[in-house]
């Protein structure tokens, strides 16, 4: 479960993005420890995805290929765990905490895909 701290990053990030009328799908804050990253939903490049990460999602499928009706490494999910990755290489999938994930041209909250589930849970 994610702090409050990072609640309130997500949904200001959101608001930011709602303001500029940019609308990724959706957008999600992680955090380990004191690390706490806030990004949105879309493809990013195969080779800046952290080893562990690109692992587990390869186990779903080919990357960006859609499974389950989501693109497999397009999630802000795993945008937002990428980058606590890059600085902390050593930790679990499991052990990152995500917050509820809003999408920006309605603000309201959506469900975790089940591609997500599957990688994080």
């Amino acid at each position: 479960m994610a702090s409050p701290a990072l609640e309130k990053k997500n949904k200001r990030f959101a608001l930011n993005l709602n303001r500029q009328k940019k609308y990724p799908s959706v957008v999600v804050g992680a955090e380990y420890s004191y690390f706490k990253k806030v990004d949105k939903s879309g493809p990013i490049s195969p080779n800046v995805i952290v080893k562990t990460l690109r692992n587990k999602l390869l186990d779903l499928g080919e990357l960006y290929t859609k499974v389950n009706g989501n693109c497999i490494g397009c999630c802000a999910e795993v945008n937002s765990a990428n980058q606590i990755l890059i600085h902390r290489p050593f930790v679990a999938l499991r052990e990152i905490s995500f917050s509820k994930p809003i999408r920006p041209r309605t603000m309201q909250e959506v469900p975790v895909c089940l591609n997500c589930r599957k990688t994080f849970r």
